[in-house]
């Protein structure tokens, strides 16, 4: 899947679980991904934080959840099986990044701190065109009571005793309007990773032993 938005220089690349099976990608091998012949990667340690770094050296960031870089020879990448991949793209320069947002990282504040990183480098918040990718939706992801009160219960819904569907992709929508982002730059996957059992890895569906989709957003003249 490649997105294409404002910024025709910048391009957004999600490798499904049909596209890894497609082109034989066993396993998140970054050298596998011909598309990027000549560039160098940029690498969160993913741990569920809300840690979010700007470098325009590639290699890995340990205790980070987003990456962003103004450096046209890096790519900025991200792994998912579930959670939501957030591209971001600056609708003019070579300035982009990408975040892994769970819902622990949405609920402890990963999109709060994105707009602080982009806020101090002094960008205007409405330039940028945000994809949120494919991801468990509201049809899917349920949670317990024990961890009800971390959502807005306008996102909630009941489903059974116990059981509560939350809508992650309106919580995200909806903060990064608040934040300041213009919300009509703003694009959502409407791909469920759960449902999609034939296209997408989940988590949720398959358990810990499950694979990664991988995101990556580069600049391309």
């Amino acid at each position: 899947m490649c997105v294409y938005i404002s910024n025709k220089s910048i391009k957004i690349y999600f490798f499904s679980k049909q596209n890894m099976l497609q082109n034989k990608i066993k396993k998140v091998d970054y050298k596998l991904f011909k598309e990027f012949n000549g560039k160098d990667f940029l690498i969160p340690n993913q741990i569920h934080s809300t840690n979010v770094n700007f470098s325009n050296k590639p290699g890995q960031i340990n205790r980070c959840d987003g990456v962003f870089t103004s450096n046209p020879k890096v790519v900025c990448s991200i792994k998912v099986a579930d959670c939501m991949p957030i591209f971001f793209a600056h609708k003019y320069s070579s300035f982009f990044g990408v975040i892994h947002a769970g819902w622990k990282g949405l609920t402890n504040g990963i999109l709060k701190n994105t707009s602080i990183l982009l806020n101090s480098m002094k960008f205007k918040l409405t330039d940028f065109d945000i994809f949120i990718g494919p991801s468990i939706q509201k049809c899917c992801f349920e949670v317990s009571e024990d961890v009800l009160d971390r959502f807005p219960i306008k996102y909630v819904k009941q489903k059974s005793t116990g059981k509560f569907k939350i809508d992650l992709q309106k919580i995200a929508f909806d903060e990064l309007a608040t934040f300041g982002f213009n919300d009509n730059r703003i694009k959502i996957s409407e791909d469920c990773s759960y449902c999609k059992e034939d296209k997408y890895f989940s988590y949720r569906r398959d358990g810990s032993n499950t694979k990664r989709m991988i995101g990556f957003i580069c600049f391309e003249a």
